[in-house]
């Protein structure tokens, strides 16, 4: 798609949002598909019938128990070994292969899908748009996200990404696939969120509500909810022995507000009550 024309689409489209109180259903899930035009034009999606009907049967299951089963959801593996996963509004969840190596059983996996799903239930990806483009129109908005992706851009183009636990990996991975191709060639305000969203997340209000929707469905789903502190302390321990931030590391999982260990003592509490 030419850049002009993802620019003036997302535009019509944003104020087609802000027009009718960022209205859900088809308009949200056009801004879905805008989203995957841009993610599948950078990066490669792993297509292994094991590992899709594995996904989609958890992913679906959770779905169904979620606050939006009505909109038809994609799940794509990423072949990206950045410890990630995100998710777009209209349905769409991505999961990078770098944190399907780090995830040790079915439970971890489905606290991990429920997360996205939650983005996706409260449309989080509509309301940080509206707030990127209220910095913009502010002239305010976040530079960060882009010279992040630019400057690693240089050392990931040195070499192929070594593995995810290795020490060099934060500094030496393919980082800038997720920032200078996401749309960022366009210009477009919705690269430039997607950008900032995949490295630092939502916002805190938004990640720890989706951590605790995350804890509903899986107890809903039969899934074990405890699940998601372990995967919250499993991305802790990574961050720590790599040294890992949001200036050298795109990973909303790891770099999101409120922080791994804040967001892991709101779900031991939530984990001890009554969620339903």
């Amino acid at each position: 798609m030419r850049p002009q024309r993802i620019i003036i689409g997302m535009a019509l489209l944003f104020w087609g949002f802000s027009q009718v109180g960022f209205a859900r259903t088809n308009k949200e899930i056009k801004l879905g598909f805008y989203t995957d035009r841009e993610v599948l034009s950078a990066q490669t999606v792993v297509f292994n019938d094991t590992l899709d009907k594995r996904i989609n049967n958890i992913g679906n299951r959770l779905v169904q128990v979620s606050d939006r089963p009505d909109i038809e959801y994609t799940f794509r593996v990423i072949n990206d070994p950045t410890i990630n996963a995100y998710a777009a509004a209209g349905g769409f969840v991505y999961i990078n292969t770098g944190l399907l190596d780090i995830l040790e059983s079915k439970d971890e996996l489905a606290a991990i899908l429920g997360h996205e799903i939650a983005h996706i239930s409260k449309s989080h990806q509509i309301d940080f748009i509206h707030s990127v483009h209220q910095k913009r129109a502010a002239g305010s908005v976040v530079g960060f996200a882009l010279a992040v992706g630019l400057g690693v851009a240089g050392a990931a183009a040195a070499g192929p990404a070594p593995s995810p636990t290795s020490p060099s990996y934060s500094s030496h991975q393919q980082l800038s696939s997720a920032l200078t191709r996401i749309g960022m060639q366009t210009g477009s305000l919705l690269g430039e969120a997607t950008a900032i969203s995949m490295i630092k997340g939502y916002g805190k209000k938004q990640e720890l509500e989706a951590d605790a929707l995350a804890i509903q469905y899986t107890k809903r789903a039969n899934y074990d909810p405890n699940a998601l502190v372990d995967v919250f302390k499993r991305l802790a321990s990574i961050r720590n022995s790599l040294k890992i931030n949001e200036q050298n590391y795109i990973s909303s999982l790891i770099n999101a507000e409120p922080g791994l260990e804040e967001r892991i003592k709101q779900a031991g509490v939530l984990m001890n009550s009554k969620v339903k």
